[in-house]
């Protein structure tokens, strides 16, 4: 994938630069090199410091320079050409410093994702989503590559028929795992409650619209509600108001609401979990509304 204001140094006669053009940029600094990429000041900072280590990023790195929802990762995913398994080590420690300058709070060993190339297959600095997806499935949980599959499906970045073929290459076990991933989910945190609650059995089905109230997130068994916030789109305070305005119409509809946040979800899930527990084996979200 190509990305706005960086280009591999062989590409440059392919927007009409040639190497006289090339050395005014560089001198003027209009232009910057890392690696065997030139950027300009507005290229993604996210990229940089992986090209400048001769390195591409993957998995969850390259899918949140896609454009996709991606869950919260401390580690580093890089896809590197021309290294045994000598030369792992190596790449290591290169890398180690990509942790720190990705705005990650220390630096944190890297996952090196199969297989090894020989050489790049082409001068994109991102690797294609189909590749990147195929390297996810196989290095997250289940339900994080799922955040990344439908976060594509939902976004229109990969189709059904895509999704199959991509399905078809992986192990048994994680085709059978993500066979079911939907496009409808809005945001990964929804995908990650609407697995959760799908494993233990309960009946979920996302983005329900309901008379009078419009779509809600999740609608849970008969009578449970639950909208998964993300700190993007429910902080502001037209929001804010919206949001209750809605939770009050669901309740004169008969509805009960949980209201989970991203930072619930994705750092105090553990806790988070146990409570939701307690709602489902109560048997809470079985209860016929009474609106």
């Amino acid at each position: 994938m190509q990305l706005p204001g960086i280009i591999h140094h062989l590409k440059t006669a392919q927007i009409g630069l040639d190497r006289r053009d090339v050395r005014r940029l560089l001198a003027s600094g209009a232009l910057h090199r890392v690696g065997d990429f030139l950027h300009t000041a507005h290229a993604d900072e996210r990229i940089l410091p992986f090209l400048a280590h001769g390195l591409r990023p993957t998995c969850t790195d390259a899918a949140a320079l896609h454009g996709l929802w991606v869950p919260a990762n401390y580690r580093p995913h890089v896809f590197h050409p021309r290294c045994s398994r000598r030369s792992d080590r190596f790449a290591e420690a290169r890398i180690a410093p990509i942790a720190a300058r990705a705005e990650r709070v220390t630096p944190s060993r890297p996952v090196l994702h199969a297989p090894v190339l020989l050489a790049w297959p082409d001068h994109d600095p991102v690797p294609a989503l189909p590749l990147v997806l195929n390297h996810a499935a196989r290095c997250l949980s289940t339900t994080n590559a799922a955040i990344l599959f439908e976060s594509a499906l939902h976004q229109g970045k990969l189709g059904y028929d895509e999704l199959s073929r991509l399905l078809a290459q992986l192990p048994f076990d994680r085709r059978t795992a993500l066979s079911r991933v939907d496009g409808r989910a809005e945001s990964g945190t929804e995908t990650a409650v609407r697995w959760w609650l799908e494993s233990q059995g309960v009946r979920v089905e996302p983005q329900v619209t309901i008379p009078g109230v419009g779509r809600v997130d999740l609608l849970v068994g008969e009578s449970w509600v639950i909208e998964c916030d993300s700190r993007s789109f429910h902080t502001a305070d037209e929001h804010y108001h919206r949001d209750r305005e809605r939770d009050l119409a669901l309740r004169a509809l008969g509805y009960v609401v949980t209201r989970l946040t991203w930072e619930q979800v994705f750092l105090r899930w553990g806790e988070t979990r146990r409570m939701l527990q307690h709602v489902i084996r109560r048997r809470d979200h079985r209860r016929p509304r009474r609106g």
